[in-house]
């Protein structure tokens, strides 16, 4: 019976987990996107959904780990394949792998067309959006089919991907995958540009946003206090952003460098990558809820944290989080925990009216001051600059399906005729919302304008 040493065990062991958390983040989001979100008309949505389609493929590789590798391939643990078996799992891993951060930068893409270009739905639906899922699948298709009749796929540690065989061969002494270095490189290439494109995006959304609350600042001296509010957040969600991408293949990238110029393995670098690597969809699906948990929390001050997350993993609309908002002693005394909930079937079209006027002033780019003073730090204002990303794409869309303008909140808000786009949207998207059977919190400061997951 072969013997086995510890490190080839946990090399090939602990991708199978971490790769599990990673197939639960990425199957969570597709089955949100799907179930929740039909008709998936945002453009949004879709790029979440072939995000997550990129990476349960990715995942599935991970999970699959030494099983598909050779049998009787030497020091690895529980390979149990063929060759052919290896070169299934080195495509379908350059497949996802390729495709996971090019989406990522598609939906920075997105972002920064929205935010800081100005872009309306319709235009970024036309114009843009079959770049950008053209884009990534195209590149991660002819790089993994290009590694078929080159033999690339052999095993590299604890999968099969690109690499030479046997290991730490030259040239023409190798009988697979002697061009491998040069296709690792341009692997890398691609996923590293694709990453610095996400951080330039992301950095020039948080520029933008600095921008637009200076010239706020000094239009209107009241909002000089909450200078810089808004941008924290969206540097905050962008340092999260990116910050997932860098901890998914920054200790990849090394391990292959090294691997490249030593022609050796390091065990602690390979067992942080077998950590790190699999987890991109386990931090999508974090970065995903964020925004959900943040409203749940404004909604529930005094709930405690594993409650919350358990709130988080419900859509708005599930009956939990109307019992949730319920309970407490009758009356929704402040510091009773209950929260007064409307019911949508019984309210009336002018309340309605009344209320949405309230909720698109309330969040109105121009009125910050008013949504401090009601929110507090630890209002949904956490949530608002999300919020604000989806909420001036969907404006397009509530013309679309209603043939009309959005309501024009300035006139209620004391006949301003500077009614920002961020107004007009809010106030179609609270027109759109109020079609849905989800509970109406009575506060505007906790109406879920848009459901950025």
């Amino acid at each position: 019976m072969t013997h086995y040493s510890p490190r080839a065990k946990t090399l090939a062991l602990l991708p199978k987990f971490t790769g599990f958390l990673s197939l639960c983040g990425s199957f969570f989001i597709f089955q949100d996107v799907v179930f929740h979100k039909k008709p998936i008309h945002r453009v949004y949505h879709r790029l979440v959904l072939g995000l997550s389609c990129s990476d349960m493929i990715a995942s599935i590789v991970n999970i699959l780990s030494t099983w598909p590798i050779p049998e009787g391939s030497a020091g690895v643990y529980l390979a149990s394949g063929t060759t052919q078996t290896c070169t299934a799992q080195g495509f379908f891993n350059e497949l996802g792998n390729l495709a996971t951060p090019l989406y990522n930068a598609s939906l920075c893409a997105y972002y920064v067309l929205v935010v800081r270009d100005g872009w309306m739905e319709d235009h970024i639906r036309t114009k843009a959006e079959p770049w950008m899922h053209l884009v990534p699948a195209t590149i991660a298709f002819t790089i993994a089919i290009l590694g078929i009749p080159f033999t690339l796929y052999n095993n590299s540690g604890w999968l099969c991907w690109i690499a030479a065989f046997p290991a730490k061969c030259q040239g023409d002494t190798c009988t697979r995958g002697e061009h491998a270095d040069i296709f690792r490189w341009v692997h890398y290439a691609i996923i590293w540009s694709a990453i610095l494109s996400v951080t330039l995006g992301m950095y020039s959304i948080y520029r933008k946003v600095r921008q637009q609350e200076r010239i706020q600042s000094q239009e209107r001296d009241d909002d000089a206090a909450s200078r810089g509010r808004k941008s924290k957040k969206v540097a905050i969600q962008a340092a999260l952003f990116v910050g997932a991408l860098y901890l998914t293949w920054i200790f990849t990238t090394i391990t292959r460098i090294y691997q490249i110029t030593t022609g050796n393995n390091n065990f602690v670098l390979l067992v942080l990558m077998a950590t790190f690597f699999p987890l991109q969809g386990f931090f999508n699906c974090l970065i995903y809820l964020r925004p959900r948990y943040l409203r749940c929390r404004s909604r529930n001050p005094d709930a405690p944290v594993r409650q919350l997350l358990k709130l988080s993993l419900y859509h708005e609309s599930h009956p939990i989080h109307g019992l949730q908002q319920n309970r407490g002693p009758p009356g929704g005394a402040a510091g009773g925990g209950g929260t007064d909930v409307r019911n949508p079937q019984r309210e009336t079209e002018e309340e309605r009216r009344r209320r949405r006027s309230s909720t698109a002033s309330f969040y109105s780019m121009g009125n910050s001051k008013l949504r401090n003073s009601d929110a507090g730090e630890g209002g949904d204002d956490a949530s608002y600059s999300i919020n604000t990303v989806n909420a001036i794409a969907s404006v397009s869309d509530y013309n679309h399906h209603n043939n009309a303008a959005p309501p024009r909140t300035g006139e209620e808000e004391g006949g301003d005729d500077r009614v920002s786009l961020t107004d007009r949207s809010l106030a179609a998207v609270e027109e759109a919302s109020t079609t849905s059977d989800s509970p109406v919190p009575s506060d505007p400061s906790e109406q879920e304008m848009v459901d950025t997951s």
